[in-house]
């Protein structure tokens, strides 16, 4: 399995079953839910397309973001925090 991962360990990470896993992975089942899509592409660091064999792997790369000096409320701030708290926990559970 691309990444390292079992079927399991895939399986497991998305809440689904092993053998949807394995007959996604061997074109068993070519009718994938767009939901269940999105899910194997950014738990594989892919592109949807990709997976659907339309396009070559193309790695996603995390982009960091910095401001110059604008001022944010602190909602604002809170908020941009909360979005940090959100992407790093992302980068956890694909590792």
């Amino acid at each position: 399995m691309r990444r390292g991962l079992s079927q399991d360990q895939l399986a497991a990470a998305l809440d689904m079953n092993r053998v949807n896993i394995s007959n996604y992975e061997r074109g068993k089942i070519t009718n994938i839910p767009g939901d269940v899509l999105l899910k194997l592409a950014n738990k594989l660091n892919t592109s949807t397309d990709y997976l659907l064999g339309r396009e070559e792997h193309v790695e996603i790369e995390t982009i960091a973001a910095h401001h110059d000096g604008e001022d944010f409320t602190e909602e604002e701030q809170k908020e941009i925090e909360a979005f940090k708290a959100f992407v790093k926990s992302k980068r956890n559970r694909e590792e």
